[in-house]
């Protein structure tokens, strides 16, 4: 289902100012409620408020939105997908909790000050841009969060609205709306541009690391890469890892990985020791492999869009290389 471009981009939804939205619910809210929307639509955010304001703004009875928040299972769809070896579960909200997720994480993704050093679920930049980054390096060192997603609870989600200006039960509200059993829905339109909010604070200590250190450094969603062109600090892996020690995020021991020359460096599977970004040897072989196989049309029909994204892929890291040369 594709929402009209206006529903979405009002910060009201089916209402174009908090004035029109304050008129609707007239006596149903009191004074100091009415002044929260006002304040939080100043301020770029969608006025959820309450039950009632939410439900005003869809149109919706508010025991729609009682049933989503104390019926959740009934609004999502769990299934798995391949990832690696293993595979991903995927819990993905159905039609009418999608709609009011992706209209939040339009408004939210809208007030979200990105750093600079933040790549993963920000409009405009990429892995490859994240990976540019780090050229030149004489070591990289790459950390994961394990499940990142499903290892962000609730109780953080409602911390973090109520740090960028949301009311408690408004902030309650939403965190309901975005998570799933407890933790960030991994499936949901909110839960990339959440965890980047929710991860600011995180962001602003790994900043300091990187810059006590005169260290590059990039996160890409999950994926936390710092790099140098001088040695490699004493005792790094151990201070990046005593900043989770407080968190409810966790390193993924068998992710972490220290690269030095001459050794080859990898940052999202690109090389980075040199002035350009690179594919792998291997890679190459295959892409080269995928490429005659694709000029003979001897690519089965099933197998046709996956073969030709690998050569798109190829064809916008060379483009990206091109632009540093």
């Amino acid at each position: 289902m594709r929402l009209p471009q206006p529903l979405l981009e009002n910060l009201c939804f089916t209402f174009k100012s908090a004035e029109d939205l304050l008129r609707v619910l007239g006596d149903s809210i009191k004074a100091p409620e009415a002044e929260l929307i006002s304040q939080l639509v100043a301020k770029g955010l969608p006025p959820v408020t309450s039950d009632r304001a939410l439900a005003a703004m869809l149109g919706v009875n508010v025991g729609l939105i009682w049933s989503i928040v104390n019926r959740r299972h009934r609004y999502y769809r769990t299934f798995d997908i391949p990832k690696g070896k293993g595979v991903r579960r995927i819990t993905a909200p159905r039609v009418v909790l999608k709609v009011i997720q992706k209209w939040l994480s339009v408004h939210f993704q809208a007030i979200y000050e990105r750093p600079a050093h933040v790549f993963g679920f920000v409009p405009g930049v990429s892995h490859i841009d994240a990976a540019v980054c780090h050229l030149n390096a004489k070591w990289v060192l790459s950390v994961d969060i394990e499940n990142f997603f499903p290892s962000t609870p609730e109780n953080k989600v409602k911390e973090s609205l109520l740090r960028i200006g949301y009311p408690e039960e408004g902030a309650s509200l939403i965190s309901s709306l975005a998570c799933f059993q407890s933790y960030l829905a991994q499936g949901a339109p909110t839960s990339p541009i959440l965890s980047n909010i929710i991860f600011s604070p995180l962001d602003a200590e790994l900043s300091a690391l990187a810059q006590d250190h005169q260290l590059r450094l990039t996160r890409y969603a999950d994926d936390i890469v710092l790099s140098g062109t001088e040695d490699l600090p004493e005792g790094l892996v151990e201070k990046v890892c005593s900043l989770f020690s407080e968190t409810p995020w966790r390193i993924a021991a068998h992710k972490t990985h220290l690269g030095v020359l001459p050794a080859r460096l990898k940052v999202h599977g690109l090389l980075v020791h040199g002035s350009k970004v690179r594919l792998t040897k291997g890679y190459r072989n295959k892409l080269r492999a995928f490429k005659h196989l694709n000029d003979k049309g001897a690519i089965k029909p099933e197998d046709i869009a996956r073969v030709r994204g690998h050569l798109s892929y190829s064809s916008v890291v060379d483009r990206e290389s091109t632009k540093l040369s």
